[in-house]
C-alpha cells in the first residue's frame, strides 16, 4: 500500500508534464500555423506574391496539431460521446462498461500508432518527399507517430490511475 501512493503521485505528475507539453507543443503549432497562413493570404492579394510551400507547411502542422490535441483529449478523457443505446449497457455494470470502453479507446490508438510507425519507417527507407518543399516525410510521419504513441502513454496512465481510484487523475483543464 506504501508504494502505491508513491507510484500514483508519480503517475500523475507524469501525465501533467504530458499534458503541459502537448498543450505547449499544440499553442505553438497552432500560432505558426494562424501566422503563415495570415502572411500568405496578405502576400498572395495584396503583393501578388504567396508564400512559397504555405499549403505544404500547414498540412504538416495540422497532422501536429491534430495528434497533440489528441494527447490532451486522451489523458484528460475528454472526448466527445454520442450515447444512443449504451444507458442500458451502463446501468448493468458502469465499472465493467468504463473498462471496456477505455480498453477499447487504448487498442484502437494503439493500432492508430502502429500504423503510423509504419508509414514513417517506410517513408524513411522509401526516402519519399514532400512534393514542394521536399521535406523528408519521415519527419513528419515520424513526430506524428510519436505524438500518437505518446497519446497511447497518456491514455494508459490516466485509466490506470482512474481505475485505482485516483481522483486527481484528470490532469487540470478536463472534466469530470
Amino acid at each position: 500500500m506504501s508504494q502505491t501512493k508513491p507510484l500514483q503521485a508519480g503517475l500523475r505528475a507524469g501525465l501533467q508534464a504530458i499534458t503541459n507539453t502537448l498543450e505547449i507543443l499544440s499553442s505553438i503549432i497552432i500560432a505558426i500555423m494562424m501566422v503563415l497562413t495570415f502572411v500568405d493570404v496578405i502576400g498572395r492579394y495584396l503583393f501578388a506574391s504567396p508564400i512559397f510551400g504555405a499549403n505544404e507547411m500547414i498540412s504538416a502542422l495540422l497532422a501536429l496539431a491534430i495528434f497533440a490535441g489528441l494527447g490532451i483529449t486522451n489523458a484528460r478523457d475528454d472526448h466527445i460521446v454520442v450515447e444512443l443505446l449504451d444507458q442500458r449497457i451502463r446501468r448493468i455494470s458502469p465499472r465493467a462498461y468504463d473498462v471496456i470502453i477505455q480498453l477499447f479507446s487504448i487498442i484502437a490508438m494503439t493500432l492508430v500508432a502502429y500504423v503510423l510507425l509504419d508509414m514513417a519507417i517506410e517513408t524513411l527507407h522509401q526516402k519519399a518527399r514532400t512534393f514542394v518543399l521536399e521535406i523528408p516525410l519521415f519527419a513528419v510521419a515520424g513526430s506524428v507517430s510519436a505524438l500518437a504513441a505518446l497519446s497511447v502513454i497518456s491514455q494508459v496512465i490516466g485509466v490506470y490511475l482512474r481505475l485505482t481510484g485516483d481522483q486527481a487523475a484528470t490532469p487540470s483543464g478536463g472534466a469530470q
